[in-house]
Formats: structure tokens, C-alpha cells, sequence
């Protein structure tokens, strides 16, 4: 049942395709079906573009939409077969011709040399990956062909986190192409109202937004027109019995216009298009635009609050139409994941600071806390008492001990500031001593050590860095640290 749900929203979807029986009870393919298989058969000789999904050089996949497995007909998916295949089929064609896919094409419209490296089918715990994801963080994988640049230095300079999906190309799609530039507008612009008239009388229905969002070369620009109520002729759908509201994608070459009709949800005088949208059709963005054999070939991207769609349109018979590659569902609030393979990693570097006593007690629980504000979380674990536990940094995988917790000394945070964040670690040293370990973290690596004694509230000693400091130095420092920083603590059993 899984895969049929995710089928129902991803590549080629034919929802108005069905198989036709002959006068003889063969089983026929309608003309949707048989367009779409033509294409495929179009895309075996010339591959299209793809969209690869890009967090950093590390992390840059074209994700699988559907099972990378070809589907088997069934008396449960019989139904949706067909549409299932085409799925597994058009992915296929890309695994086949990964290696010919050279190019990426940046944000600017510039061209940089890729190369592919490999298929991703399992996580790290060697476990199967569900398709159709898009992660929000880097440390959780997703099925796919992964790539990486021939050159490093090529990689996009970007201040964020969260991925962005990258137009990729084949050499011989490129050998039968030319590239327009794509211009986009950075202040919101309504289409021409010459073109909102036309569709308004076109569709006997009141415009309430309309968006140009870019230019495309020398001759074509795009927009998207929103209009108010319901959609009285949409076409019959005997699957979605439901009102529907009316969006129009549009292209503009010169006088001539070519709309695509978007069908969304009408419902008590509000239109929606997609969850959490907020009855305001989100325009779609050309990621990229080339003149091919047949007239102009726009890659695409939809983006929803939760959910990414991408493909390429084209005009056929003056309408704008659009073949989707796949809906992925954009994850959010993602917790990172720790793999089984890294717990008993993570115990032995617990255990080598102290293995006389370290080695009794089991780190069994878990929790992530973004330490230094970096966006790249740290780890805290603790045994099933609240009585012993250890914090690590992760870079690439790579885990290093912070510091650890004892029956007597506990862990405590303070706000991050100036690109630093803090972990203290303090309890009793005996009779009226109270031990101080402070460690300042900058993009998750320890870049200070602060220790300290006080006894009967007096500092007695101190250092950092490892090296002695004054009383008067150790009060200094401590003047400088921020304030304490109320962390919410919840566990997470590794068993679990």
C-alpha cells in the first residue's frame, strides 16, 4: 500500500489513464499512456534534465521518487500498474544514463563539471530508504545516484542549511540545446493586465492575483494568475468529487499566450492549492530554459510548504503543458538521526576518559542540542540513572568527546553568542570545593577549555587551554561568559 500512495504522486502521474480493452480482450494502452511511453522512448536517446538535490559537496543526489525496484503486477496493484512501471521506468532510464549527466547548472545560469559516484540504496545501518523525501538535514540520507563536483572549488557558496534542488544535464541533451537566460524578478510584478483580461473572458472567472515572475531570454516571460470562486467547468473527475478552485501557470511569447490550468480546492468562498498555502496560489520558478528541436523546454520547480514538485513544460497544441518528474515531500523539523553503528563507537569514547570507572555504566539515552547555534547538532547521552553522561561533537560523521558527566558533576548550557556556544560542567570536588569545567564550542568543535577551583566560594585555582591562569584572569573570563541558557531536556531511549 505504501508504494501505491506514493505512486499516485510522483513522475508521469495518469491518473486519467487507464488500460482499454480491444474487440478481441487485449488489453490497449489510451493515448495518454501511449504519449507518455513515447516520451520515454525519446528520453532513452536524448536524457532530459534532472534535478538534484544539493545540502553540500557531500550531500548531492538526484532522489529517487519511486521503488528502485521494478514493480511486479499484483491483484492489489492492478489498478495502478501502469502508472507504477512508467514510474520505475522513467527513474531507471536515469540510473542508466547517470554517467553522461557532466553538468550542473548554478543559480547564476553558470555551468559546472559534475561527475557521478555512485547509487545510495541504504542507510547507514544498512537498512532500505523510503523514496520520495527530500531531508532537511545532512546527516540523514536519502535513496539516489549521487554526485560530486570535478572540481571542489565549483561548489555554491551558500549561508544556509536546508537543500536546494540543481538542474543537471546529459552532454547530448546539451549537444541539441541552446540555453536561454532566465531573468527573475525581485520586486512582486502583476502580469500585463492585457493577459489577465484575456484569461479572465477565456475562463469566465474574476482574477484576484496574478505574479510575473520571470523573463526568459529575449522573447518569452512567465507568471501565474489566481482566480476567485469555483471552477464550474474543470473537468469531471470521478476520483476527486470535490469543488475546485482555478490557477493558471502562463507563458507569454510576444501576443501569443499559453496558459496551464492548476486545479485546487474550493470550499465555503476560500481556494487552496496546497497544505498550509493560506488561499494564495504559489507561483512556479523556472530553474532553467533551453531552445530544443520542438520549441522552448522549461525546467521547473513548484515549491509548497511541504512539498516540492519538479519537472519540464512545454507548449503542445497552444496550451502550456507540464510532465512531472516527482512530487517529493519536503521533511521538516527533521531530529537527527543516531545510527546503531555509531553507539558503540560513541560508549568506547565515553569509557577511554576514565576506563577504571567509565567502563560500569551504560549510555542508553539520547538527546540532540545545537550547542553553537551552527546549525549542526551536538550529542548528549546519559545512562539510564541521570547519573553518568558524555557530550560529543559530530562533523562528517566523525564524533568527539566534549566532556563528561559523573555522579557528581552534571552538565548545564549558556546562550550562544558571537558564533559560540557553552557547556559547564560543575559539582563537588569534595568537602567546600566545587569543580568548574567550561568548554566554548565554534562551528562544533571545542575551541576553549576553562577548568577551575573554588573552595569555600573562592577560586582557588585555574586554567585555559591548559594553561595556569590568575584568580584575577579565571574572574575575568567568567565575566565574559553569557547567561545561563534554559535548555529543554528530553530523552530518547536508544533502544527505541
Amino acid at each position: 500500500m505504501k508504494t501505491v500512495l506514493l505512486c499516485l504522486a510522483v513522475v508521469f502521474t495518469l491518473t486519467a489513464c487507464g488500460n482499454k480493452k480491444t474487440d478481441k480482450g487485449e488489453e490497449t494502452l489510451d493515448s495518454a499512456a501511449v504519449e507518455e511511453k513515447v516520451l520515454l522512448e525519446q528520453q532513452e536517446e536524448t536524457p532530459m534534465p534532472m534535478f538534484l538535490y544539493y545540502m553540500n559537496p557531500d550531500y548531492m543526489q538526484v532522489v529517487y521518487w519511486t521503488d528502485f525496484e521494478e514493480p511486479k503486477k499484483t491483484d492489489d496493484n492492478a489498478e495502478y500498474f501502469d502508472q507504477m512501471h512508467l514510474n520505475w521506468a522513467q527513474q531507471d532510464v536515469i540510473l542508466r544514463h547517470a554517467e553522461g549527466y557532466t553538468k550542473m547548472l548554478l543559480s547564476d545560469g553558470k555551468m559546472v563539471d559534475i561527475k557521478y559516484v555512485g547509487e545510495l540504496l541504504k542507510n547507514p545501518d544498512g537498512e532500505d530508504m523510503y523514496p520520495g523525501e527530500l531531508h532537511s538535514r545532512p546527516s540523514i540520507p536519502s535513496p539516489g545516484l549521487q554526485f560530486a563536483f570535478v572540481n571542489p572549488k565549483d561548489a555554491p557558496k551558500r549561508d544556509y542549511n536546508y537543500g536546494e534542488l540543481f538542474v543537471i544535464l546529459h552532454k547530448d541533451y546539451l549537444d541539441s540545446r541552446k540555453q536561454l537566460k532566465v531573468t527573475y524578478y525581485d520586486v512582486e510584478k502583476p502580469l500585463p493586465q492585457t493577459v489577465v483580461k484575456q484569461m479572465e473572458k477565456k475562463y469566465n472567472m474574476k482574477a484576484t492575483r496574478s505574479v510575473l515572475t520571470s523573463k526568459i531570454g529575449d522573447r518569452y516571460t512567465y507568471g501565474s494568475i489566481q482566480f476567485a470562486g469555483e471552477y464550474k467547468n474543470a473537468p469531471k473527475d470521478k476520483n476527486r468529487d470535490y469543488k475546485k478552485a482555478l490557477a493558471l501557470e502562463v507563458l507569454m511569447d510576444g501576443d501569443k499566450v499559453y496558459p496551464l490550468e492548476v486545479l485546487g480546492y474550493y470550499d465555503e468562498g476560500e481556494c487552496t492549492w496546497n497544505a498550509d498555502d493560506g488561499g494564495e496560489y504559489f507561483p512556479t520558478g523556472i530553474s532553467a530554459a533551453f531552445e530544443g528541436p520542438d520549441g522552448l523546454e522549461l525546467c521547473y520547480e513548484h515549491g509548497a510548504p511541504e512539498s516540492r514538485t519538479v519537472g519540464i513544460a512545454y507548449v503542445k497544441d497552444d496550451q502550456l503543458v507540464r510532465k512531472e518528474y516527482a512530487v517529493y515531500h519536503s521533511m521538516i523539523d527533521e531530529e537527527t538521526p543516531l545510527w546503531k553503528k555509531d553507539v558503540a563507537k560513541l560508549q568506547k569514547l565515553y569509557v577511554a576518559d576514565d576506563p577504571h570507572e567509565n567502563k560500569y555504566h551504560k549510555l542508553s539515552k539520547y538527546r540532540w542540542i545545537d550547542i553553537d547555534n551552527d546549525n549542526n547538532d551536538e550529542l548528549w547521552m546519559r545512562d539510564k540513572d541521570d547519573q553518568h553522561g558524555a557530550l560529543f561533537t559530530v562533523n562528517k560523521g566523525e564524533y568527539q568527546l566534549i566532556g563528561v558527566e559523573t555522579d557528581k558533576l552534571h552538565a548545564s548550557f549558556l546562550q550562544p553568542q558571537n558564533g559560540k556556544g557553552y557547556v559547564r560542567i560543575v559539582g563537588s570536588a569534595g568537602g567546600p570545593s566545587v569543580y568548574t569545567q567550561l568548554f566554548a564550542l565554534k562551528k562544533s568543535k571545542v575551541v576553549e577549555r576553562f577548568n577551575m577551583l573554588e573552595v569555600e566560594g573562592n577560586i582557588d585555582e585555574a586554567s585555559l587551554n591548559g594553561k595556569t591562569i590568575s584568580r584575577s584572569e579565571a574572574a575575568d573570563y567568567l565575566d565574559r561568559t553569557p547567561d545561563d541558557w534554559d535548555v529543554y531536556i528530553y530523552w530518547r531511549n536508544i533502544e527505541e
